[in-house]
């Protein structure tokens, strides 16, 4: 078909827990019928999948038979680690687009050595953004970060922030006695967890966390700060939530508290307030370009205290005020649909694709003018283009 768009992703919403495999299951529920999906990974995880999803292309990750015998006319990677499929023997003169979803820095990071050493991840990423006509970035903090690094791939992105559309827009819910709150997510330390457990010590309530076990070693030290705090009769871990669930967990909270220590969307927030419950955000990433920058429920994810502060001022504050912000944030996110997204990527199929050239034999390096963050405290979101530096 003239027109096909092919999204090759690692993961779909089903079956993982992140951002990419949100955004795939939404994409697939709202594109036209000229966009198609393939998923890789090794061949036994396909071959169980396959029945079950029959518009999905399940390959393993060399299995180029398969692959080369795709047909599109413009392909979108969700992953960099797909950089070995960026070539022009699999493409043929066609154009690749490259979603960054997450640049894939250490946390913190630094501009001296971004990737903490891992070459390997580098050369990977870096590949795919100079092979890409088009870097699409889920928001303007992750293009900010992104351009911190490689200020010569700035005429080649764009911003398409993710859009969510599965739950419609469910009734705000909000109790005059606010006592539960949930956390959503994997067990990493990027998440801030942790942070949330510490400061849920000196907070009324109760904490539902829907976590896998993603890390062990994180997901035990989060469990042993439970113990020490003697929070057991206050916060209990529930394991991940399945998709099918997800709607009656955020339903069942007066709260979704996302802590991250840098989060470059934030579907998990953007999922609450289609679900008509509160998020308590962090300010670092792109969490405010979700619930907007007057945002009162936001917090420094670095400060156990600021998060323990946002946390009572919303327990405290009248459930007037708490509505109105609820209802001025999802206002806010009212155009992140999936079918805005949808469209938006379809859009690229038009851009002319001779723009962002850039250098051969590029390496990472410490480019621009801002200080690596101080080890131990969050990434700081970048600020936008043209803005003046302090």
């Amino acid at each position: 078909m003239h027109g096909t768009i092919l999204h090759f992703a690692t993961e779909l919403g089903s079956r993982a827990v992140g951002g990419a495999g949100t955004l795939i299951d939404e994409l697939r529920r709202s594109s036209a019928r000229n966009v198609g999906f393939v998923c890789l990974g090794p061949r036994s995880n396909a071959s169980n999948a396959c029945p079950r999803e029959p518009d999905v292309v399940f390959a393993d990750f060399y299995e180029m038979d398969v692959l080369n015998r795709l047909e599109f006319d413009m392909a979108v990677f969700h992953d960099y680690s797909l950089a070995y499929l960026a070539d022009a023997s699999f493409l043929q003169g066609r154009p690749l687009v490259f979603v960054v979803h997450s640049v894939p820095t250490t946390e913190p990071w630094s501009l001296l050595d971004p990737y903490g050493g891992h070459a390997g991840i580098a050369r990977a990423f870096e590949r795919l953004c100079d092979a890409a006509c088009f870097i699409v970035c889920v928001s303007d903090a992750e293009r900010g970060k992104l351009l911190l690094l490689y200020p010569d791939l700035e005429p080649k992105t764009r911003v398409i922030r993710n859009g969510f559309s599965a739950f419609a827009d469910q009734p705000i819910r909000l109790r005059p006695r606010r006592t539960t709150f949930g956390f959503l997510g994997r067990a990493d330390a990027r998440k801030g967890l942790r942070e949330l457990v510490r400061a849920f010590a000196a907070v009324p309530g109760k904490l539902r966390i829907a976590c896998g076990e993603e890390d062990a070693e994180y997901a035990r030290s989060v469990r042993d700060d439970i113990g020490r705090l003697r929070l057991g009769g206050r916060a209990s871990w529930e394991g991940r939530v399945r998709p099918a669930d997800k709607l009656a967990f955020l339903r069942s909270l007066d709260a979704l508290v996302v802590p991250s220590r840098w989060e470059p969307f934030g579907y998990v927030a953007l999922e609450a307030l289609r679900a008509g419950i509160p998020p308590l955000v962090s300010r670092q990433g792109g969490l405010l370009e979700i619930v907007g920058t007057d945002y009162p429920y936001a917090f420094d994810p670095s400060s156990e205290s600021a998060i323990a502060a946002c946390l009572r001022a919303f327990l405290n504050d009248p459930l007037e005020r708490v509505h109105a912000a609820v209802e001025q944030a999802r206002r806010h996110a009212a155009p992140l649909t999936a079918e805005r997204m949808a469209e938006a990527y379809a859009a690229l199929l038009h851009e002319p694709v001779n723009s962002g050239a850039v250098p051969k034999g590029r390496r990472y390096a410490a480019l621009g003018s801002a200080p690596p963050p101080v080890p131990g405290q969050a990434s700081v979101t970048p600020k936008p283009l043209g803005a003046a530096n302090d």
